[in-house]
């Protein structure tokens, strides 16, 4: 029979799937939307479209995030919530006699959350599973690498801000700090409300962010968003890319701050590697225009920012389907 093999990546507030062979098939954040009358629940909605009832949902519709911080936070919803995904988008998996995962997670999880992933993954139907660490996979794609030669994998999602030290054959450790994307977001908010007396949620606050963020001195971009004043009127106001740089730096500092503590807990070898070879940046919050420069003068080391920093972790874990190096995998 055939078999399917899958890279699967539990980011802060996402499920995203890569399947070999054919490379990226999904990529939804992690919401369901279900009707439940009568003792009874009906799937409504997964993924971007249950994201969108999550403030407009009906008297019958609940909107649930069994995912969050890379977290199994409700096990029953997440694994609806999986199984709904693979159903949608790997329309042939009830005709093969394996599936089997590669499954990317942050530094730090403990054994009880990969055990309650594990559970989700095996109720979803997924018979075999392996877990790796994000910046395993990220490093998968520097091909030009020494693979004997250190550097450092900063993944910077929407909650959590991974940092780790490894070669490709050894991960010597990592750090997972509750920062990410959601306090810029949270920040933005913060700033309108002082400096432009309107209120606006976070999610119109990471628009803004989407759209002009950037960590460069002196951008001129300007982006419109519609805010509420003190007499609930709807306003539409410019912000600029210079305010929202202002907003949001000082979470950027707090992360590098927690770099520089990672890097003063290596030996001086693998110090010294990380110095030559440098820190690499992926995950969302590393798409900002600027962060090449504004961390390679915080951090006077060499700085890596791939083409594609939101995708460099699955794209990785899809590199290392049918690795085996077991060693690279984490044991618990």
């Amino acid at each position: 029979m055939f078999s399917i093999d899958l890279a699967i990546k539990f980011g802060s507030n996402e499920i995203i799937i890569y399947r070999k062979g054919i490379g990226l098939v999904a990529k939804e954040p992690a919401f369901l939307a279900v009707e439940e009358t009568n003792d009874k629940m009906k799937v409504r909605a997964i993924g971007k479209k249950a994201e969108k009832l999550f403030l407009s949902s009906g008297n019958n519709i609940t909107v649930y995030q069994p995912i969050k911080n890379s977290e199994i936070i409700d096990e029953k919803m997440a694994t609806i919530l999986l199984s709904e995904i693979l159903n949608d988008t790997i329309h042939d998996k009830f005709f093969l006699n394996k599936i089997s995962a590669l499954v990317a997670v942050p530094c730090a999880l403990n054994i009880e959350q990969l055990n309650k992933l594990k559970k989700v993954l095996q109720s979803s139907g997924i018979g075999k599973i392996s877990f790796v660490q994000n910046s395993v996979c990220a490093r998968a794609n520097l091909d030009n690498l020494d693979s004997h030669s250190y550097i450092m994998v900063v993944d910077i999602g929407k909650y959590l801000t991974d940092i780790s030290v490894l070669n490709e054959y050894n991960f010597v450790f990592g750090r997972m700090y509750y920062i990410g994307g959601a306090d810029m977001d949270e920040s933005i908010t913060t700033f309108i409300a002082d400096n432009h007396n309107l209120t606006v949620s976070d999610m119109t606050s990471e628009a803004v962010k989407n759209e002009i963020a950037s960590l460069y001195l002196r951008d001129m971009n300007t982006a419109e968003y519609i805010g509420i004043d003190d007499n609930d009127k709807f306003i539409r106001k410019t912000i600029s890319a210079s305010e929202v740089r202002v907003a949001i730096e000082n979470v950027y500092n707090e992360i590098f701050e927690r770099i520089k503590k990672v890097l003063g807990q290596l030996n001086k070898e693998i110090y010294k590697d990380v110095c030559n070879n440098g820190i690499m940046f992926v995950g969302g919050s590393s798409t900002i225009a600027g962060l090449y420069e504004y961390a390679k003068k915080k951090l006077e080391l060499p700085i890596i920012i791939p083409d594609e920093p939101s995708d460099m972790v699955i794209l990785g874990a899809g590199k290392l389907l049918g690795n085996n190096k077991e060693f690279l995998k984490i044991n618990y």
